[in-house]
């Protein structure tokens, strides 16, 4: 009988370091989900800076010309297409946003894929 305590401890000790280690689990996952959420919303609005930045370009220049960049380091726009257009822009906070122009007045399209710490968001505008 005397043995039983030391036996009944290591039980108690083990059964609460399995509870305790599966519950640690849950909240890591949870935390790496909240931060990739926060991640998502800052490369969603670098997306949107995007598509402000072309009808903004748009609007100064008239009509985006072929081959229009607005970074000197970012890609140039393909040359065996006139009507594609491309602009890469980093941001203050560590994103950046590229956006493609296609197609010709009245049917272009804006499609800006923001970017943030590896999360990809991508938005796209008809006019």
């Amino acid at each position: 009988m005397k043995g039983i305590a030391l036996i009944l401890t290591v039980v108690l000790v083990a059964l609460g370091m399995a509870i305790v280690l599966g519950l640690t689990g849950i909240f890591i996952s949870s935390l790496v989900a909240s931060r990739n959420i926060h991640f998502s919303t800052i490369a969603f609005y670098a997306g949107d800076s995007g598509i402000e930045g072309a009808l903004y370009a748009e609007r100064i220049l008239g009509v985006l010309p072929a081959g229009f960049t607005c970074n000197t380091d970012g890609p140039q726009g393909s040359e065996d297409n006139e009507n594609l257009d491309t602009c890469l822009n980093q941001l203050d906070n560590g994103g950046y946003y590229q956006y493609i122009v296609t197609g010709a007045s009245p049917n272009k399209t804006i499609t800006s894929r923001g970017k943030f710490n590896d999360v990809e968001r991508t938005i796209e505008v008809n006019y």
